[in-house]
C-alpha cells in the first residue's frame, strides 16, 4: 500500500495524495485498497442526502 501512514496524514497531504493519484499518467501501481482508502476519505467529507 502506497498510504501506509493515512491514518497520521493531514487533512492537506490527504488532498495532495488524491490529487497526485488523479495526475498519474498511468494507474498500475494504484492497488485496490489504495483506491478504496481514497474513495472512502473523500465520500466521509460529504454529507451524503438520501
Amino acid at each position: 500500500m502506497k498510504y501506509d501512514n493515512w491514518e497520521n496524514m493531514s487533512e492537506t497531504a490527504k488532498v495532495r495524495a488524491v490529487r497526485h493519484e488523479l495526475e498519474l499518467e498511468t494507474h498500475n501501481g494504484t492497488t485496490k485498497a489504495d483506491l478504496l482508502l481514497l474513495l472512502k476519505w473523500l465520500f466521509d467529507q460529504f454529507e451524503v442526502v438520501e
